[in-house]
């Protein structure tokens, strides 16, 4: 086990129970096509690559790619050295993409609205993350953690929290409970792309000023009485709306 990197917030699993637990998870096709971000020292890679013919890694650090090009073969076995926030994923997320990781805590939240727009190439997403961010992920309307990061994962995907992880299958030990989460695409939701923009300017825009009531947030924008046509009451908080709330009224702008 190399030293681990803090300012990439490397925590690296090492817990075989766990593993199996993620790895029995995904229902293998032996021609899965798969992309792991941070894969660190391939704990969720090897057990992975007996079962699939190729992956794809993403790998920032750039002193554990020698590693991981000498652990696997190259013909299954590719290595990305880049940020996955700086990455092009137009050529690396192909139709009907696998994507799995073990995120750095403190970008999983970027990396997963980087993801959003490939939603329509991706067969579905297997992430563990920080336990707070799983919970907003799959938050509820009408609950003090559902917010922006719900409505925009929830508008591309279909969630679904699987379990917890404890700190102590990792090393070094995180201070924060961990959660492991599934993402399976929905259909488009947006009438074009121009929708799609709306969308979300309008989504950011109120949660921006998450106390404000709807009216206030979208004064000059939409009229109170075209809210009360899509069954939205004007007063209403952000963080009370549904994401098809959100859809129609993005329609109306």
């Amino acid at each position: 086990m190399r030293k681990h990197k803090k300012r990439l917030g490397q925590n690296f699993l090492h817990d075989k129970n766990v593993i199996n637990k993620i790895i029995n998870s995904f229902e293998l096709n032996k021609d899965d096509l798969f992309l792991e971000i941070g894969p660190g020292e391939g704990a969720l890679t090897t057990p992975l690559i007996e079962k699939i013919k190729n992956i794809t890694l993403i790998e920032k650090d750039k002193d554990l790619v020698p590693y991981l090009e000498n652990q696997y073969n190259s013909n299954q076995v590719k290595v990305i050295n880049q940020d996955i926030l700086k990455c092009d994923l137009s050529n690396i997320i192909k139709s009907n993409m696998r994507i799995i990781g073990n995120l750095p805590y403190n970008i999983s939240t970027e990396i997963i609205f980087k993801l959003l727009p490939y939603s329509k190439n991706i067969k579905d997403i297997h992430f563990m993350l920080q336990k707070e961010v799983v919970d907003r992920i799959v938050a509820n309307p009408g609950t003090k953690i559902y917010g922006r990061l719900s409505i925009m994962t929830q508008v591309y995907f279909m969630v679904k929290k699987l379990f917890d992880i404890s700190p102590n299958v990792f090393i070094p030990k995180p201070k924060v409970e961990s959660g492991y989460i599934r993402l399976i695409p929905r259909n488009y939701a947006f009438k074009d792309i121009l929708h799609e923009k709306k969308f979300k300017d309008l989504v950011t825009m109120v949660f921006t000023a998450r106390r404000k009531m709807i009216k206030t947030s979208l004064r000059g924008i939409i009229h109170d009485d075209l809210l009360n046509k899509l069954s939205i009451n004007p007063s209403a908080r952000p963080e009370t709306l549904t994401v098809q709330n959100y859809l129609d009224i993005s329609k109306n702008v």
